[in-house]
């Protein structure tokens, strides 16, 4: 399949850095739109899935699919023979989106109109590599996507454009990382009409006609998303109940606990905020003794009622170990979980 034209964009040419589907989704947007893409960055090809098998990123498959020429790099900053390509390409523009790596600062000042970086928060709060798992994780109330030109620093040059979007109780990583990258396509074509705008500007004066915010002056504490690590997905039933329904959305497909020596994922949960009516309107005896972690309630019509050290939470939906994703009570059968069982052993 070639590439896809809308509209006559291709006044600037674009090379687009990117890795994950956030990204993807991003590229095929702006490609559709009909901007000019000359050559797509990515990260080379991993090990993925259950074969464990390698893989191209979700970046590269779209560029394939877009018929671009794509080059990946294990780390640009060292990576010589992509610096000298991309020199060969002498673009206008660089837009990158979820790269997964620092760009050096010679590699910054090869586009004419400048490097520019869709980051999925409000800035400066959320700065580094994985600022949507960290906006649920932290339980905030809302984030959003920032269109910045990029600087040596982390995260930490000059915006020109950004959105706000409230984080629901329903949303978990899938959905919100989905309505953050329409987001981001949407200000990326944005921001690249009113860059074009810029042309024979230098760095300060198309900054200036921009009116880009530097983040110092954002009254907001810098915070830092760092990767997430194989023990965050661990879940912990001696923590507060809302950070456990946390976890189970903010790390959604993949936090887990175990039981029997098997894993067992949490995909979905709903927290039980009047727990004695609750426990009284489904005939539960409410002087059990209650202990974190401890399968309390098996319904089949409900899932599996888990207490928590100051409460109770419902799981909806889960996966054991090589079985697929199902409802909480069908999990229970898959897993031979019985009333008084307890997860995390």
């Amino acid at each position: 399949m070639g590439r896809k034209y809308i509209n006559n964009r291709g006044s600037v040419k674009i090379v687009f850095w990117g890795t994950p589907i956030y990204a993807a989704e991003n590229l095929n947007s702006l490609v559709n739109a009909g901007y000019d893409v000359i050559a797509v960055i990515t990260q080379p090809d991993r090990k993925r899935g259950r074969g464990n098998k390698f893989s191209p990123s979700q970046v590269k498959q779209v560029a394939i699919k877009l018929n671009l020429p794509v080059y990946t790099t294990e780390s640009i900053s060292k990576d010589k023979n992509t610096k000298n390509k991309l020199l060969e390409l002498n673009p206008d523009m660089f837009i990158v989106v979820a790269f997964g790596q620092i760009l050096p600062v010679e590699i910054l000042k090869i586009p004419k109109f400048g490097c520019w970086n869709s980051h999925a928060s409000l800035l400066p709060a959320w700065r580094g590599a994985a600022p949507i798992q960290w906006s649920i994780l932290n339980d905030d109330t809302k984030t959003g996507v920032c269109i910045m030109a990029m600087e040596k620093g982390l995260d930490t040059g000059p915006i020109i454009n950004t959105e706000t979007t409230e984080i629901n109780d329903t949303d978990n990583l899938e959905l919100l990382t989905n309505r953050l990258s329409k987001i981001s396509a949407k200000l990326l074509i944005k921001s690249i009409e009113d860059i074009k705008k810029t042309k024979g500007l230098n760095e300060t004066n198309r900054l200036s006609k921009l009116n880009a915010i530097d983040q110092i002056s954002i009254d907001v504490k810098p915070t830092y998303a760092r990767q997430i690590k194989k023990e965050d997905f661990i879940i912990n039933w001696n923590e507060r109940p809302r950070l456990i329904l946390k976890k189970i959305l903010g790390l959604y497909p993949n936090a887990y606990t175990t039981y029997n020596g098997k894993r067992i994922k949490l995909t979905s949960a709903i927290l039980i905020e009047e727990k004695e009516k609750f426990l009284c309107q489904n005939n539960f005896n409410q002087n059990i003794n209650i202990e974190p972690g401890k399968v309390i309630m098996i319904r089949k019509k409900l899932g599996l009622l888990i207490s928590l050290k100051e409460g109770i939470i419902l799981i909806t939906s889960g996966q054991l170990e090589g079985k697929k994703m199902t409802d909480g009570y069908t999990l229970s059968i898959q897993s031979n979980l019985k009333v008084n069982s307890f997860l995390g052993i």
